[in-house]
């Protein structure tokens, strides 16, 4: 293993002496130093604290002056690196430099990286438009070693940028409406470039007037169309190009663009670029200086030694199936065809009542796939089995209802007509298989017909599966995976155990808490709304188990509906396995954003509320979103056509990285995970253990969070993050887009349904 992580090292002196003012702080004191010394001091506020460095000769610190030793304040020096990067590419003909959340974007002006000049030479290309390669820039602070270390991370990606104003594109007489508008933006700062904001979606354009349908002020519709630029997207940069080379068509143009940025997205053409960017500081720049006198300069890109640094590589864990889960296999759906699930003697009915709906126009060919999913599909390598066998079930009653058309209106007819034959029959549906196409996916509420006969026999205590036809359609190998995985979800949803993870310790009682949201949104302009899922996995009798409730709230009540998930949670497992107020017990929380220290304090006082002074608690942001990649050189992919290759320098999956005491990247994509060769690069998820956690082993955190990833049943193929986060995720989006549908109401899941996984 050759492994490269996407950071160099700043190398200075630890001791130097670094001269630092400070005055008390103020709002208005704050934001006009910001403004009046920005080039030639930084400027941060610390606590209720005002501190300045000077950045360049003659300047003096403002306020009273002190002096620190760098080695003290690396954060410090991390800033005084942002200050440095941010004049240094602002220069003439270093770049383009914008400002970034937490660091900065630098886009390339290298004469031989407009990747444009890839394009055929019957695509025309106007000037002011342009696809390069970019730079993301973030300066941090490690402890790779025993010791702070301030680290300069360089992620690579491509920027597009359309440079001409919509009103003389109108004027050439390219259509714009119904695309959506931005306008330049020139923050205080000069050295930065002038930033875009969207601005709204162009209804229409009238006398050098744009008018929108949709603006960020409500107040102001319109603006100029000579200030006005298109978003800078693929699909308009296709339509530009397309708009000025009338013999090339527009899909074509999009397809030969995503080919380009896909093959800058791929491991082996970022890593290039960001070991060439690398090698420009260590090279070019050499020896500089951050705040007038500390030397600094800047080492390779690093390499990460297993033997000198915390990296390793977990192994798969061993699942258990099989009846009483007497038996372990690492491969679930090869343990699952083996020994069969876990409760395959517990499981009932074992004869099935399946009702599928379907539009009338593709009933034959839905049959068909109901038919290959039921008993398997002929001829291949990967659905022999079918979802009867494998789940050890007897043959269903199984009955078709067809509509005429594609509306939810038919569709909740359908639904009627099925629940009223099975009720004839004086039976009930166990599982309903609804057809959708793929554009269904983006109705909302009444609209869209998956929904409404979701909650309609939802609210029957029903589980229902959704597939698409375009599913259907798929060739024959692929579409036994597709069934496959289906057949997964669908057992789970009625109640039925696969398999279990086992717990890896024997020290305390565990109980796991995963929060996921889902951001649901109108318009791009409006607030949305923001939905918690919470799930809960504990540990007992040798098994990790998922807590049969499920719960979903919106953002600004999550707070509290986790700690009385909490409550409830611990009170169960604590009758069920007959705690003891001695017994240790563990708490662990796996969130989608950063822990408060005041959400840490609640659970610390739930914990005495509930009498358990011995418990512990980890508290992990498992983020998704960051600047690090990890690259493998002597992975060379995933053979998936002549001569084409997927995952190139991908690190293998269940690599783990730990970058400090409490930040770590686990790898839960390899070669082999990634779908196509134009994936792109896997990026790792970063672990930040939260500073007041009372349990501290990173590395466990991260084995069970990369187990947890082996354990969705969702899919046979492992889950991008764990099921605590990966199924909090789907409860919400499933909670938030059911909310929409008039009929629904949160009580259909107070029954047995509401015990299942029915939101796989």
């Amino acid at each position: 293993m050759d492994l490269y992580l996407n950071v160099v090292k700043i190398k200075y002196d630890p001791e130097f002496k670094l001269s630092i003012g400070r005055v008390g702080y103020d709002e208005e004191v704050y934001q006009d130093l910001k403004t009046r010394l920005a080039g030639t001091h930084l400027v941060q506020r610390h606590a209720r604290i005002i501190e300045t460095i000077s950045t360049s000769e003659g300047e003096r610190a403002h306020g009273e002056t002190s002096f620190v030793e760098a080695g003290v304040v690396p954060q410090l020096i991390a800033n005084l690196l942002r200050e440095w990067l941010v004049s240094h590419f602002s220069g003439v003909g270093r770049g383009r430099i914008y400002k970034k959340k937490n660091g900065l974007t630098l886009i390339s002006t290298r004469s031989d990286d407009d990747l444009l000049s890839q394009l055929p030479s019957n695509i025309e290309i106007p000037k002011g438009v342009e696809l390069r390669p970019a730079f993301d820039l973030e300066p941090r602070v490690f402890c790779l070693s025993q010791t702070s270390e301030v680290c300069l991370a360089i992620n690579a990606r491509t920027k597009i940028q359309l440079k001409l104003p919509v009103g003389w594109l109108v004027e050439q007489g390219m259509p714009v409406k119904g695309l959506w508008a931005t306008k330049l933006v020139q923050g205080k700062d000069e050295r930065f470039c002038t930033d875009i904001r969207l601005v709204g979606l162009i209804e229409r354009v009238e006398g050098g007037i744009l008018s929108f349908s949709e603006h960020r002020d409500g107040k102001s519709s319109s603006m100029s169309a000579s200030e006005a630029f298109l978003e800078p997207r693929i699909e308009n940069l296709a339509k530009i190009l397309h708009f000025f080379s009338r013999n090339a068509s527009e899909s074509y143009i999009l397809q030969k663009l995503r080919n380009i940025a896909g093959e800058e997205a791929v491991g082996a053409m970022r890593f290039e670029r960001v070991e060439r960017l690398a090698g420009y500081l260590v090279d070019k720049v050499g020896q500089t200086r951050f705040a007038v006198h500390l030397p600094v300069s800047f080492s390779r890109l690093l390499c990460v030694e297993p033997r000198t640094t915390s990296f390793e590589s977990f192994d798969k864990p061993h699942l258990i199936f099989g009846p009483g889960g007497r038996e372990k296999h690492r491969w679930n759906q090869g343990g699952l065809d083996r020994y069969g699930p876990f409760d395959q003697h517990q499981f009932n009915p074992k004869k099935l009542n399946v009702a599928v709906i379907c539009q009338e126009a593709l009933q034959g060919r839905v049959e068909t796939c109901i038919e290959q999913f039921l008993y398997g599909v002929p001829d291949s390598k990967a659905g022999k089995r079918g979802f009867i066998r494998r789940f050890s079930l007897d043959k269903p009653y199984l009955r078709v209802f067809s509509v005429p058309g594609d509306s939810a209106r038919a569709y909740k007819n359908g639904a009627v007509e099925a629940l009223e034959h099975i009720a004839d029959r004086g039976e009930n549906w166990n599982l309903v298989l609804v057809q959708i196409d793929e554009s269904m996916e983006q109705l909302e509420g009444s609209d869209n017909p998956y929904l409404v006969t979701k909650t309609f026999f939802l609210s029957k205590g029903v589980a229902v599966q959704h597939i698409q036809f375009e599913t259907i359609r798929q060739p024959k190998e692929r579409l036994a995976y597709s069934l496959n995985n289906m057949g997964l979800a669908c057992y789970a949803k009625l109640g039925g155990i696969p398999w279990l993870l086992p717990e890896d310790h024997k020290v305390a009682h565990e109980l796991v808490i995963g929060l996921g949201s889902y951001h649901q949104k109108e318009s791009r302009f409006g607030v949305g709304n923001r939905f918690v899922g919470i799930t809960t996995v504990f540990s007992g009798d040798g098994q990790y188990l998922l807590e049969n409730r499920t719960h979903a709230v919106s953002f600004d009540e999550y707070e509290s509906a986790m700690l009385d998930c909490v409550r409830g949670a611990v009170e169960n497992v604590r009758t069920r396995f007959s705690w003891t107020e001695s017994d240790p017990v563990r708490l662990i929380f796996h969130a989608f954003k950063p822990v408060k220290n005041k959400e840490v304090k609640a659970v610390e006082c739930l914990m005495q509320e509930l009498n358990l002074p011995h418990a512990e608690y980890a508290f992990v942001h498992v983020a998704e979103f960051h600047p690090f990649c990890l690259f493998d050189l002597e992975q060379e992919g995933t053979l998936v056509g002549a001569n084409l290759y997927k995952g190139k320098y991908a690190p293998p999956r269940g690599g783990f990285l730990k970058l400090s005491a409490r930040e770590a990247l686990l790898c839960l994509k390899g070669s082999r995970e990634l779908k196509q060769a134009t994936d792109g690069h896997p990026s790792p998820l970063q672990l930040r253990l939260h500073r007041n956690s009372s349990f501290r082993d990173l590395t466990y955190l991260a084995q069970q969070i990369f187990s947890f990833s082996c354990h969705s049943w969702q899919s046979f193929l492992p889950a991008p993050t764990p099921i605590t986060i990966l199924y909090s995720q789907l409860i919400a989006r499933n909670l938030g887009l059911l909310r929409h549908v008039p009929e629904w109401s949160e009580s259909m899941l107070a029954g047995k349904i509401g015990r299942t996984r029915w939101f796989l």
